[in-house]
């Protein structure tokens, strides 16, 4: 298979309709869009703990600098301020949560898996870790965050931990958790406790087995502690020699794949709103996370249902900060699938709805304070864009305004890989949908043209 330059012959021709014009004003290295909204001459410092205020003057040519290096050290340009060193992000794809924390006037550091151009421009320091299968290098994590900032940096940590609960205790020894403990987590993700616990509160799921069905017929199986659905297949091709024990079967249901994002004080929730979830066959793999759309209609006794049942899971958990609940929807009747107990990637629909970020509104709720009410906004929707075969970034291509999870140039993708996010918003969810299928289609004819 020819590797794929996204910016060369047919594919540039095919582009040039719709990408940016090069010029003067277009010479920086990515957009702003994920970050939109930060006041570039004066940012806010927070720190986690609630009423200590700091305030810090950069110019323009500082935030560029800031912008464009892989790694900026904050003692540059606050030695005095140790909160600009507080804060530490861990998470796969930590994008979503660094530029909402920027939005907010919070200086955080950042680990994944990626250090995308964007997620860089938020960050006062980032760097990219090794990944070891679908998650983190362990070893060289815990060394990075121990050699960068060590304890007592709080910890934010999004999607990654949950298949690997002893690592985030290691990460988070010695440091202030915003956000659901390695034990609350643990729960959340067995199978037996967490299904025992929605028969216990007559909250409606598929049916569940911790044993392989006679007939494999109508079940999924799902790895336990697995996320972005790239775990999930037809029981039928279940691995030949896969371990039972970190496995479990659900039922397949019909329905409309839904979400409900939510924070949670760990005794009651504040829903934030609900979303539709789609899903693409990714390297033979049938239920990978294509992204979301917010606003989705549900029946009202079904809505007041989930949010009644939410407080209730939410007290018998824990649960704190952002979280999120997946469920099939049919109706007036809903199986709920699993809960997410971190932030999701469906904050991104929400984040520009929060005048400080949902970033943080998850602190603040981490700390016991809920909103009095949450802000509706527009439709938004994103779509993850994945690489169709491997592929190779072109040093001169420009993403659209409207891409986000930047990749730095050069980069190269594996078949399957993720590439950048899409995102598309408005005032109603047919058009939007239409949008975003017209940008997913002009950058992939874009991105992946062939290439003689």
């Amino acid at each position: 298979m020819k590797r794929m330059d996204f910016f060369a012959g047919q594919g540039a021709r095919a582009a040039a309709t719709w990408l940016p014009q090069a010029g003067a004003a277009s010479k920086r290295p990515f957009p702003d869009l994920a970050c939109s909204g930060v006041a570039p001459a004066r940012t806010r410092l927070r720190p986690p703990s609630p009423g200590r205020r700091h305030s810090l003057d950069y110019s323009n040519d500082e935030q560029r600098r800031h912008a464009e290096k892989d790694a900026v050290s904050c003692s540059d340009v606050c030695e005095a301020d140790h909160y600009m060193a507080d804060l530490l992000i861990v998470a796969l794809h930590a994008r979503l949560l660094a530029c909402s924390a920027r939005r907010g006037g919070y200086r955080v550091n950042v680990l994944d898996l990626y250090n995308d151009c964007d997620t860089r421009a938020a960050a006062v320091q980032s760097r990219k870790v090794a990944q070891h299968g679908n998650g983190f290098d362990a070893a060289t994590l815990l060394a990075m965050a121990q050699q960068f900032w060590p304890a007592p940096a709080a910890l934010i940590a999004g999607a990654g931990f949950e298949d690997n609960l002893e690592l985030l205790t290691q990460l988070a020894r010695g440091r202030v958790v915003y956000g659901n403990s390695a034990a609350t987590i643990a729960q959340v993700k067995d199978p037996q406790s967490f299904f025992s616990l929605l028969d216990k509160l007559s909250i409606p799921h598929p049916h569940v087995s911790l044993t392989v069905p006679r007939d494999m017929a109508g079940w999924l199986v799902k790895r336990i502690g697995g996320h972005g659905g790239t775990h999930v297949l037809p029981a039928q091709r279940r691995p030949p020699n896969s371990d039972d024990a970190a496995h479990y079967f659900q039922r397949r249901v019909s329905g409309r794949n839904c979400s409900v994002l939510f924070l949670a004080d760990g005794a009651k929730a504040c829903i934030i709103g609900f979303n539709k979830q789609y899903v693409a066959q990714v390297n033979g793999s049938p239920y990978w996370y294509a992204g979301a759309i917010n606003r989705v209609k549900l029946r009202p006794e079904v809505r007041e249902e989930i949010a009644r049942k939410l407080d209730d899971l939410v007290a018998a958990f824990s649960l704190r900060g952002l979280n999120s609940l997946d469920f099939m929807a049919n109706g007036d009747s809903y199986r709920v699938l699993e809960v997410n107990p971190r932030p999701s990637a469906t904050m991104d629909l929400y984040d520009a709805d929060f005048p400080d970020g949902i970033f943080d509104a998850h602190l603040q709720a981490c700390d016991g304070r809920l909103p009095d009410s949450t802000p509706i906004g527009k439709v938004r929707t994103h779509a993850v864009i994945y690489a169709p075969r491997t592929a190779h970034l072109g040093l001169h291509f420009r993403f659209p305004e409207w891409c986000s999870d930047i990749p730095e140039a050069g980069s190269k993708f594996p078949r399957g890989a993720p590439v950048c996010l899409v995102h598309a918003e408005g005032k109603n969810v047919p058009d939007v949908e239409r949008l975003i299928e017209q940008r997913r289609s002009a950058l992939y004819s874009g991105l992946f043209a062939q290439v003689a």
